[in-house]
């Protein structure tokens, strides 16, 4: 299997230069991108250079092949799902980042609906609720999760719709679990997926069973 292309080693550099000028200047002990993704600690420094960052992916580096720029705007929007950026531009900016071009992957934008899973808030209700009932998009779970937490019944709805999509079917079912209280009268709409071909599915559907009133 090749190792990494020149161009995508090259756009890593980069991004990881600004991060260890920042880091060094704050005090963070932080030199790589792939070092703030998944770490417990915080780089509040850090957050405006990650944006900065996604806004200009496409000039500052000499990256073509999708594959490679998805996986560092990926890189990027994990970086952002930390605490500090919360408040911040970064819920506007990545609300804009399913329609790049070259289109994301479905498991790079699975990485950005988990950073707007962590980051958006309930005034960001209506437009994560379009992007969640957008088939086009891979990779949404994360938002269908997102409308279930916030508990309103509107949002319940666009999940149990979406049920009907394949692609994000077994989680659909499992997020409905963490509604509150407990949808009543799904039953009708669950019991048909313990006979679906997909394994996943039909446990999925099993165990909200279980939990429905």
């Amino acid at each position: 299997m090749p190792g990494p292309s020149e161009q995508r080693l090259a756009a890593f550099a980069l991004v990881n230069a600004d991060i260890a000028a920042v880091s060094e200047r704050a005090g963070y002990e932080f030199r790589r991108l792939v070092e703030l993704i998944n770490t417990q600690k915080r780089y509040p420094a850090l957050v405006p250079v990650l944006i900065e960052w996604v806004k200009t992916v496409d000039e500052r580096t000499s990256l073509t092949d999708p594959r490679d720029l998805g996986d560092l705007r990926e890189s990027l929007y994990r970086a952002l799902t930390t605490l500090d950026a919360l408040g911040t531009e970064a819920v506007p900016l990545l609300l804009t980042q399913y329609k790049v071009d070259p289109l994301l992957s479905d498991f790079n934008s699975y990485g950005l609906s988990n950073a707007l899973l962590y980051l958006a808030m309930p005034s960001n209700f209506d437009d994560i609720a379009r992007l969640a009932q957008d088939r086009s998009i891979g990779g949404r779970s994360p938002l269908l999760d997102w409308l279930i937490q916030q508990g309103r019944e509107d949002g319940l709805q666009i999940v149990v719709r979406e049920i009907e999509d394949p692609k994000v079917r077994p989680l659909a079912i499992k997020h409905l679990r963490k509604f509150r209280p407990l949808p009543t009268g799904l039953r009708p709409v669950i019991e048909p997926y313990l006979d679906d071909p997909d394994s996943e599915v039909r446990k999925q559907a099993k165990l909200t069973l279980k939990k429905l009133p």
